[in-house]
Order: structure tokens, then C-alpha cells, then sequence
């Protein structure tokens, strides 16, 4: 794939494939409190500054990750069976089918999940682990994960992206003016202090080549936010600067979303839902007999329905039966 037709994919997923809806409320007050700073509190070595690296960790990706698990968890075929105190992000995202299929990966999730639970009914025998991981990691590798990735990366990356002594993030950049602070940025490395203080960095021997293209991607992604016609000449102008590193140019190549999803997310859902107990119907608690109780109803109609369309139901049932003495569901008040 060629740089033109990376460049070409991250613009078009960016702008055909992805809708954002922001609470009105906060919306209004977010951009009010930006037309409150002047254009005299925005300058370009804080834009320059501004970077998603902390400490050697990716906050926006760990924000990609955390608002992907929380629009799983609203996934209307899961979200009934687990989650019913989930709703949806702030952001309500509205991405193509095309892009990706949410309702597939909640179930792998959950799946995952379910494997990972060491309970005495066995809950876990019922999915096939194996073929689950399976799934999982053919979905991780492939290339609508990281469209779907580099998508919400793109969505996140404004707000969480910012510095911290002003709170200014690219946001409040891209609402100020994209297209004059873009310019502004490509005046900044075509200036000879720019190279200069690139090079001394380089010679001192504490910045290496992986720094120079991690940072010089963090200035083409800023760019592709604030004015995307601007980045294909930014990443030529870094080409021409022979003095520098190579660029490697992973704006549209780069996996922003990482490995599977962390399980231990939505593990306390699972165990909740596993240990949940039903009565038989038309019975009642209030019964002097011994009752029967079954534990995870939900989740075994979950695996039998929604796990078994996609192939993973071992066919196997937990021992879910308990019996519940009428001295047992006593309290004394």
C-alpha cells in the first residue's frame, strides 16, 4: 500500500465512517469555555508539545481501549444478559457495519470472559476456549480492527491529548482555527531552529530514531486533525530533511487499539450474572418447602442462543441446581 492510499484510508474513515454525538450540554459548555480563552493563551510550542505519550504510555490508546469496552458493554446482545446498568458513552458512536461488527466482538468478549471464570457449576465448560481465542486473535490481526482502531484513536485523541498545566488540548486548537494552527505547524519544522534543535537532541545521544518517529507520526496525526490536506506535505518536507532519521509514516498502518480486550473489564458482570439465582415459575420464596434454585440462568440461555450461532457452544450444561432450605431464607429482623 502506498503512502498516498494510507493517507487516502485514514481521511476516508475519519470522515465517512464515524459520527460523533456529544451531549448538547456539554458541548455547549465545552465550547464556550474555549471562546472564553484567547487566541493570546494558544501558541505553537504548546501545540508542538502536545503529545499522547506519558510516561511511556499511549493515554489515548488506554482511552480508545476503555471507551470500546464501554460501547461493547452497551451492545444490545449482551448488554440485556449483563449489563443493565451500562449505558451508552457520552460519545455515541455510529460507525458502518462496513467498518466493523460490534455485536460480534461483545459476544466473542463475553465469551472470553465466561472461559476465564473458575466457578464450582463449571459455567465454563460450556464455551470452547480454544476456538474463542482463536476468534479473537484472527479478528485483532486484521486490518478492520485497526480501520475501526485508528477511527475512535481519532475520536478520543482531541480531549485527552492536552497539556496539563492549562488544560489546552488539541481540541481547543482545532476549534480555534485547524487550518491556520496545521500552517503554523509546518512553518515551525521548515524553520532552521526546528532542525537545529532536532539535530542537537540526535547528537546528544538521548533521543533515538524510534523518539523521531514516534513523535513525528503524533505531528502527522495532529495535522490529519486539524487540517488533512496538510499532512502528505509535512511528511514529504520530513522526507527531504536528510539530516533526520527515516520517517516511517503509520498514520493509517499503526494497530492504535493494541491486543484483545483486558477480560478482568467486565469479569465482576460475568461472576454477578453466573451466581445469580431463579426460582422455578410460579414459585415463591415465601414457600415452607425446600426449593429448587438454579444459578446463571442468564448466561446459560446466553451461551445456548447467542454462543451457539457462532459455533462455540461445546454443548455441555453447568450443575446450577442447588436446593434451598426454608431455614436458609430466613432473616431475623
Amino acid at each position: 500500500m502506498s503512502v498516498c492510499e494510507s493517507l487516502t484510508i485514514a481521511v476516508d474513515i475519519t470522515a465517512r465512517h464515524i459520527m460523533c454525538k456529544i451531549n448538547s450540554k456539554d458541548d455547549a459548555s465545552s465550547k464556550n469555555n474555549n471562546r472564553k480563552m484567547s487566541s493570546k493563551s494558544l501558541n505553537i510550542d504548546t501545540l508542538m508539545e502536545l503529545s499522547p505519550y506519558v510516561d511511556g504510555t499511549d493515554i489515548a490508546t488506554e482511552a480508545t481501549r476503555s471507551l470500546l469496552v464501554e460501547f461493547l458493554k452497551s451492545r444490545k446482545s449482551v448488554r440485556d444478559l449483563f449489563h443493565t446498568k451500562t449505558r451508552s458513552p457520552k460519545q455515541e458512536i455510529k460507525i458502518d457495519a462496513y467498518l466493523f461488527d460490534f455485536d460480534y466482538l461483545a459476544r466473542l468478549y463475553v465469551c472470553q470472559t465466561i472461559t476465564q471464570v473458575s466457578d464450582p457449576c463449571k459455567f465454563y465448560t460450556m464455551v470452547d476456549k480454544k476456538k474463542v481465542e482463536e476468534k479473537i486473535h484472527e479478528l485483532c490481526d486484521g486490518l478492520r480492527w485497526k480501520k475501526m482502531g485508528f477511527a475512535l484513536y481519532t475520536l478520543v485523541f482531541p480531549d485527552v491529548v492536552k497539556d496539563y498545566k492549562t488544560s489546552i488540548s488539541l481540541r481547543t486548537f482545532m476549534e480555534d482555527n485547524g487550518e491556520l494552527w496545521a500552517s503554523r505547524i509546518f512553518s515551525e519544522v521548515k524553520s532552521e531552529q526546528w532542525l537545529n534543535r532536532m539535530l542537537r537532541r540526535i547528537i546528544k545521544g538521548n533521543y533515538t530514531e524510534s523518539d523521531y518517529n514516534r513523535d513525528m507520526n503524533v505531528i502527522l496525526l495532529k495535522l490529519h486533525l486539524l487540517d488533512p490536506k496538510t499532512v502528505m506535505p509535512m511528511y514529504e518536507l520530513l522526507m527531504r530533511l536528510k539530516a533526520l532519521p527515516g520517517l516511517n509514516l503509520e498514520l493509517a498502518t499503526r494497530n492504535y487499539l493494541g491486543g484483545p480486550l483486558d477480560c478482568s473489564l467486565i469479569l465482576p458482570d460475568i461472576e454477578a450474572a453466573i451466581h445469580k439465582e431463579s426460582l422455578p415459575v410460579n414459585v415463591s420464596r415465601l414457600s415452607l418447602n425446600e426449593l429448587d434454585l438454579y444459578l446463571g440462568v442468564e448466561i446459560i440461555e446466553f451461551v445456548t442462543n447467542e454462543v451457539k450461532e457462532l459455533g462455540l457452544w461445546t454443548g455441555k450444561t453447568p450443575q446450577n441446581k442447588r436446593v434451598s432450605k426454608f431455614k436458609d431464607r430466613c432473616t431475623v429482623m
